[in-house]
């Protein structure tokens, strides 16, 4: 699960309770069967956009969507906003 963008989001999601440390079937799972309701929803999406300094529209990710979707959405996300900045930004 190497990338910074994964550690986080299962990080996040093991802290929430949503998931439990070493659980090895996550990435496959939808959000929406990890237990999280819409406040928990929202505020792992805010603490996304705050950590990796990107906006996530409310209609790009849905409960039904899977961590390892999340992830990969995220990361491409990421990289589309570093290959956006000056080189001296990088």
């Amino acid at each position: 699960m190497g990338s910074a963008v994964a550690t986080f989001i299962v990080d996040r999601l093991v802290h929430q309770g949503a998931a439990a440390d070493g659980d090895h079937d996550l990435l496959g799972r939808n959000l929406s069967s990890l237990g999280l309701d819409s406040l928990d929803f929202m505020e792992l999406l805010n603490e996304i956009e705050e950590e990796f300094t990107i906006r996530i529209e409310d209609d790009t990710v849905s409960a039904s969507t899977t961590v390892a979707g999340l992830i990969a959405f995220i990361e491409g996300r990421v990289a589309a906003r570093e290959s956006d900045l000056p080189a001296e930004g990088r």
